[in-house]
């Protein structure tokens, strides 16, 4: 059994905490125990970086040294926070000066970042420390018939230097639903484009548009759903596409949500019967 610490972030709390609930069995399929790091905080996303880098380093450092301190590995599941703790943890690992004195802060609260946790996302975990050929064999009701569109998001592709993937030809989430059963589909157009979640908050229209774009041509190549490992792309595509004029009703997936229910854990549980946009190939 492998054991690795979970980053909750904001995203698996209030009216999706239900999803870490899922993921542990989800995980638990594939041998692995999730460890709720309940200690951590947001990790601020890009707001706060822009604002006071610093902060951000140290905020996120002490993420990685919650991990470090109980000798495990951290988890993150959330594109934006990886990307975030990613950027922490480089600056960590090759700035001496920003680490003394971060950790002279850390060191208030009993904890020290040594450089010693890895920070891995979905995919990267799934590809080096699970394997595909495990998440094949978990699969006790395969995805056959369903086409599936495959979504990455931004932040797990850049920047290119923390990136978990090829960020030009990116492959292990086709890998990982070919590992499920699905018939991929990763050649449509506006696939690398963002999804405009955060620019919602902001710039309400450009998001709509961004959204049309992509869905629209996910539409055209007749997915049954597109599947996303980023929980904000995935909030997104379920609920940002219903403020459109005409949204084009793409069903959606948050990557998980796709495994559980391959692994045989029901269409409630695994949370597909809770989209706004409704999976219907989930029976």
């Amino acid at each position: 059994m492998v054991k690795v610490g979970f980053y909750q972030g904001c995203c698996f709390q209030g009216q999706d905490a239900h999803m870490f609930e899922t993921m542990k069995e989800t995980f638990k399929r594939l041998d692995v125990e999730l460890e709720l790091l309940e200690e951590t905080t947001c990790c601020g996303g890009n707001t706060i970086d822009e604002e006071n880098r610093k902060l951000s380093y140290a905020i996120n450092a002490r993420n990685i040294a919650l991990a470090e301190a109980k000798g495990l590995d951290l988890l993150v599941s959330c594109n934006t926070c990886y990307m975030v703790i990613a950027k922490a943890k480089r600056a960590m690992d090759t700035n001496k000066k920003l680490r003394e004195e971060i950790n002279a802060l850390l060191k208030e609260e009993g904890l020290e970042y040594r450089g010693t946790a890895r920070v891995y996302h979905l995919l990267d975990f799934f590809r080096d420390v699970v394997g595909y050929d495990r998440i094949r064999k978990a699969v006790k009701r395969p995805l056959k018939g369903w086409k599936v569109a495959a979504y990455y998001g931004c932040h797990v592709l850049y920047p290119k230097d923390i990136a978990v993937d090829n960020s030009d030809n990116p492959s292990s989430l086709q890998e990982i639903l070919k590992a499920l059963g699905a018939e991929v589909i990763d050649d449509y157009e506006h696939r690398d484009a963002c999804c405009g979640y955060h620019s919602f908050f902001t710039d309400k229209s450009m998001t709509l548009k961004k959204l049309n774009r992509i869905l629209g041509s996910v539409k055209k190549t007749g997915a049954d759903v597109v599947a996303t490992p980023c929980p904000l792309c995935f909030k997104s595509f379920d609920i940002y596409q219903l403020n459109m004029e005409k949204p084009p009703m793409v069903p959606s997936s948050f990557l998980p949500e796709l495994m559980a229910y391959a692994f045989g854990i029901d269409k409630e549980e695994s949370g597909l019967a809770h989209h706004l946009v409704k999976v219907d190939k989930a029976k």
